[in-house]
């Protein structure tokens, strides 16, 4: 009995170390050595809205017992590319148009394992706003209400400046970010009577100056 006893504690032994073997071998445990992996588009503007479909990515990863060698990126999760790892920011050209964009990026070690996929998303704005001048009318305390339209298909919000041309002079009244879409500013002028003209400069998010704008026309007396 003793006999049979320990042949199994043996037999029970040795299929524990051969699962343990296993284990250690497996993608699974090879994965748990990615001790960080991060990669961000670039937004030089701070927006969350670039200009161009060409766009920088920065990336970096560590693993604790293999060599990162590869940086690998997708837009669909299906087809990777994949350049050398070296911790400085790599080119990539993002798909489509204009848009929001999500960017997938993972690494590869040298083990032939790889790291988690990291999400990065960004903003595309190719063109730039256009604007238009509405009335001018008089308002409270002495300020004019000026209304005007921004329109840009990629940008939420602009900066916007109204400028007033009259007398030899031009005035630029800084509105700040404005939404796009019809807007309203309440300005005190400052000025002589006599006929002016004004307009609306914009500037959207992916830094695209007003492609078209149309100017329009007040008095003061």
């Amino acid at each position: 009995m003793g006999g049979a006893r320990t042949a199994r504690t043996g037999v029970l032994v040795a299929l524990l170390g051969g699962v343990l073997l296993l284990l250690a071998s497996a993608p699974g445990v090879a994965l748990a050595a990615w001790t960080g992996a991060q990669a961000t588009i670039v937004d030089p503007r701070g927006t969350g809205v670039v200009p161009l479909l060409n766009v920088s990515v920065t990336n970096h990863a560590t693993n604790s017992s293999s060599v990162v060698t590869t940086v690998q990126l997708s837009e669909d999760g299906r087809d990777w590319y994949a350049v050398p790892y070296t911790g400085e920011p790599c080119d990539w050209v993002l798909g489509g148009e204009s848009g929001h964009k999500t960017l997938q990026v993972r690494f590869g070690a040298q083990d032939g394992s790889v790291s988690r996929v990291v999400r990065t998303e960004i903003t595309v704005d190719t063109a730039g706003p256009v604007t238009a001048a509405g009335s001018v009318t008089r308002a409270s305390a002495g300020r004019r209400a000026f209304r005007f339209e921004v329109r840009d298909a990629g940008s939420p919000r602009v900066y916007a400046t109204i400028v007033v041309r009259g007398h030899g002079a031009t005035r630029r009244y800084d509105l700040g970010r404005v939404p796009t879409g019809t807007g309203r500013a309440l300005l005190r002028l400052r000025l002589p009577a006599g006929s002016y003209s004004w307009r609306v400069e914009a500037v959207d998010l992916a830094g695209w100056e007003q492609e078209r704008q149309s100017s329009g026309a007040f008095t003061l007396k």
